[in-house]
């Protein structure tokens, strides 16, 4: 159903090459950009399936449960003429030297099935319940943690997603990112070791959203020295001859 799959418990992550995956991603996609939070006009998705210009130019992943039904998706926006998204919602700068745009791709279209946001703080990814309150999730700033929120497992869903997504950039030999998002996603890829860099202002998309670049390598280099295990399982299943040079694990 997926290829170059990974798995977490009753959870299998990798990229969509069946067409009926491919279509339950765009009608997972509907329930939550249109149904649940109204970010997409319901007029504008005929058939329940909610999709975008940039289909065809993408490389899909999903996050499958035990009944093979899709409970999470993301995708890569590679280079095409019609360029990438982000470049046509808001202006922006860039961090170092530009490659050349096959070298890169824009990650888009997280989402993660209501069904596995239990918590009514975990919000659109997950994520909140991991957060402080000054990242803009529910956990106190002080450093201590409320009995009730102790003993949280990692969003293994966002985390599982990025896996398979960071494996395939790297079998395609891709060296940045884009991403426009909500701050509160950028604090929890950081809380993991993934670094992103602003390089614009907010803007007004699927509510307040703001764009950001990542590095590959230089995300690589503060795994290594700061989350070497997160590394180690971000290159689990990855072939060796895809693996950063100067890591071996």
């Amino acid at each position: 159903m997926v290829s170059n799959s990974i798995s977490y418990g009753k959870f299998r992550f990798g990229l969509v090459e069946n067409p009926e995956v491919l279509k339950d991603t765009f009608r997972m996609r509907y329930e939550v950009y249109v149904q649940e939070f109204g970010f997409e006009k319901k007029e504008d998705h005929p058939g329940g399936l909610e999709t975008d210009d940039y289909e065809e130019e993408s490389i899909h992943f999903a996050c499958l449960n035990e009944s093979d039904s899709v409970v999470g998706t993301i995708r890569l926006v590679l280079d095409s003429p019609k360029g990438f998204p982000l470049e046509h919602a808001v202006r922006t700068t860039f961090v170092g030297e530009k490659p050349h745009p096959s070298k890169m791709a824009e990650i888009s279209r997280l989402t993660v099935s209501k069904d596995l946001r239990r918590r009514k703080e975990d919000g659109m990814y997950g994520v909140e319940s991991y957060l402080t309150q000054k990242e803009g999730g529910v956990l106190p700033d002080d450093g201590s943690i409320p009995e009730e929120m102790q003993g949280r497992k990692n969003p293994i869903i966002v985390l599982g997603l990025y896996q398979v997504m960071y494996q395939e950039s790297r079998r395609l030999g891709l060296t940045h990112w884009y991403m426009i998002t909500e701050k509160k996603l950028f604090y929890a890829l950081r809380k993991y070791g993934f670094l992103f860099h602003q390089i614009g202002e907010p803007v007004q998309y699927h509510g307040e959203r703001i764009p950001y670049l990542g590095i590959i390598e230089e995300i690589e280099k503060k795994l290594i020295n700061e989350n070497p295990d997160m590394l180690k399982i971000m290159l689990t299943g990855l072939e060796k001859e895809y693996h950063p040079p100067f890591f071996t694990v």
